[in-house]
C-alpha cells in the first residue's frame, strides 16, 4: 500500500549507493548490448578490496544463483549438504534441485555450532553451509572456532561460508575470511551487493574461492547471467565508502533502539551482528504480522524458520525504527499470548 513500511526482507533502509545510483543513470544507454560474461571490470575491482586475485571470484545473478551453481557442481543424487535448521532456505533448495538431501543440526544461542556440523558429516556428504552472522537469527560465531572446524572437516567436502551480512558485525573475533582462503583451499566465501551497498534489486552476489573451484562453478554457469547494469553499479559502489560508513552507523544506533526497547517490552532476543533483530513475541507470529500490517508495517513472520512465535525486524533509521516500534506495541496489545 502506499506509505507502507517494509522491514521484512533486510534491505538497506537508507536506499541505494548515490554513486551506483550515478553510474546506473549513465549506463542505462547500452541495454542494448549483451553484457559482459565475465563480468571483468567488476572482479579486476573486487579483487584488490578483498585481497585476493581475479580467478578467485565468480559472479552470480544474485548470491542465490551462486548457491545453485555450487550444487550444480558438485551435487548428484545419492549425496549430501550439513547445515543448521534455523538458517537461509536457499541451501537447502539449491542441494534438493539436483537430488542430494540436506542433514540438519540445532542452532546455539542463535549461531551455527560448528561442532555439531562437524559430527553430521559422512561419507556422502560433499558441502557444509555456514551462515556468519545467521540469517534470521543474526547470531556468528568466532574466528577461533571456525579455524578449528575447518582443520577438522575433511579436505574433500567443501565449507561454503555465507557471509551476506559481513559489512554489518562489528565483533572484535569475527572471521577474516579472506585470509583463511589461503590456509583452507575447500573453503568458499559467498558475499553479495544486495546489502549494504543497497543493489537488492539488481542481483549481484559472488563467490572468492580458490581459482579450481572458481573454474569448477563456471561450468555450470551462464554465459551472460550478471546483467551490465548490476555490474556498473556494483563496480562504483565498492568506492562509495562513505555511504556504506553512514549505512553502517544507522544500524549501529537501530540497533541500540531496538536493544533498549525490546528490553523494556521484556521480549526476548538474539544479539545481532547483522542488519535485523529476531525478537520472540510469544504470540502467533502471522496473527503480529498481519496486525503490524494492518497499521502500514511489514516485517518477517519467522514460522517458515519453524518458529511460530517469532518475528524478524529489519534495522531501519531512527524514524522508521520508532514506526514500527509503535505498530509492534499496538499488535502486542491485541494479539493473545500463547499459552
Amino acid at each position: 500500500m502506499p506509505g507502507a513500511l517494509k522491514l521484512a526482507s533486510n534491505e538497506n533502509p537508507l536506499g541505494p549507493s548515490p554513486l551506483a545510483l550515478k553510474a546506473l543513470i549513465a549506463a542505462v544507454d547500452s541495454v542494448h548490448l549483451y553484457p559482459d560474461g565475465a563480468a571483468s571490470a567488476l572482479r579486476d575491482a573486487l579483487a584488490p578490496v578483498l585481497g585476493v586475485a581475479a580467478d578467485q571470484i565468480l559472479l552470480g545473478n544474485g548470491s542465490d544463483e551462486v548457491l545453485t551453481l555450487i550444487a550444480g557442481a558438485y551435487i548428484r543424487v545419492g549425496d549430501n549438504a550439513v547445515t543448521a535448521d534455523v538458517t537461509f532456505s536457499e541451501y537447502h533448495f539449491a542441494v534438493r534441485l539436483f537430488g542430494g538431501s540436506v542433514k540438519y543440526t540445532p542452532l546455539k544461542d542463535g549461531a551455527f555450532d560448528l561442532t555439531a556440523i562437524a559430527d553430521a558429516i559422512d561419507v556422502h556428504t560433499k558441502m557444509v553451509f555456514l551462515c556468519n552472522p545467521n540469517n534470521p537469527t543474526g547470531g556468528y560465531f568466532s574466528s577461533l572456532v571456525l579455524e578449528a572446524f575447518l582443520a577438522a572437516v575433511p579436505p574433500s567436502v567443501l565449507v561454503v561460508l555465507d557471509e551476506a551480512y559481513v559489512h554489518y558485525v562489528e565483533a572484535a573475533d569475527y572471521p577474516d575470511s579472506m585470509k583463511l582462503l589461503k590456509r583452507f583451499p575447500n573453503l568458499l566465501v559467498l558475499r553479495t551487493f544486495s546489502k549494504v551497498y543497497g543493489l537488492a534489486a539488481l542481483r549481484v552476489g559472488f563467490a572468492v574461492a580458490s581459482p579450481q573451484i572458481i573454474a569448477q562453478l563456471s561450468v555450470v554457469k551462464q554465459p551472460f547471467n550478471v546483467g551490465t547494469l548490476g555490474q556498473v553499479a556494483a563496480r562504483v559502489a565498492l568506492d562509495d565508502t562513505s555511504f556504506v560508513e553512514q549505512s553502517r552507523k544507522v544500524n549501529r544506533e537501530g540497533k541500540q533502539f531496538w536493544n533498549e526497547n525490546l528490553a523494556r517490552l521484556g521480549l526476548f532476543f538474539y544479539p545481532t551482528q547483522a542488519n535485523f533483530i529476531a525478537v520472540k513475541v510469544d504470540r502467533d507470529a502471522q496473527a503480529v504480522f498481519s496486525a503490524m500490517a494492518d497499521q502500514g508495517v511489514t516485517i518477517r513472520p519467522m514460522t517458515s524458520f519453524g518458529l511460530p512465535d517469532w518475528i524478524r525486524i529489519t534495522v531501519g533509521t531512527l524514524q522508521q525504527n520508532q514506526r514500527c516500534l509503535t505498530a509492534l506495541q499496538r499488535a502486542l496489545d491485541t494479539v493473545p499470548v500463547l499459552r
